[in-house]
């Protein structure tokens, strides 16, 4: 009995590190959905209003792979420069994605947030938001 609870307990603490050694997957896309569409589906109301409308002047979007040949990993920038905030010069999200060949869809690894302050003394981005 007890060397059938001790391989249970191994079996379920190796599942568990598995599990967690994989990276999770913050967003799943939709079949036929191109990395930037996955990106917006994600952004939803952060990008534009319900009808598709944006408070900035200016949308960025830049997607690259690692080479022309390995085209199932990108990174895609989007940034809203313009914005009708006063505090805020600029806003950018990077995104890390990758195409899931069973699935048949891109997958978002990670997301990360920033901001160009306009009152800020550095001019660079930063993860705080601005005041």
């Amino acid at each position: 009995m007890k060397s059938i609870l001790v391989l249970l307990l191994a079996a379920l603490s190796s599942t568990a590190m598995a599990e967690t050694a994989a990276s999770p997957v913050i967003y799943t896309g939709k079949v036929g959905s191109a990395p930037v569409q996955v990106a917006f589906d994600y952004l939803k109301d952060r990008v534009a209003n319900e009808y598709g409308i944006g408070e900035y002047r200016e949308l960025l979007i830049q997607q690259k792979s690692a080479s022309a040949e390995d085209t199932k990993k990108v990174s895609l920038a989007l940034q809203m420069q313009g914005l009708l905030d006063d505090a805020v010069k600029a806003q950018r999200y990077q995104f890390a994605l990758h195409f899931n060949d069973e699935l048949n869809v891109w997958l978002i690894d990670s997301v990360k947030q920033d901001w160009q302050c306009r009152r800020a003394a550095s001019k660079g981005w930063t993860q705080k938001p601005c005041q």
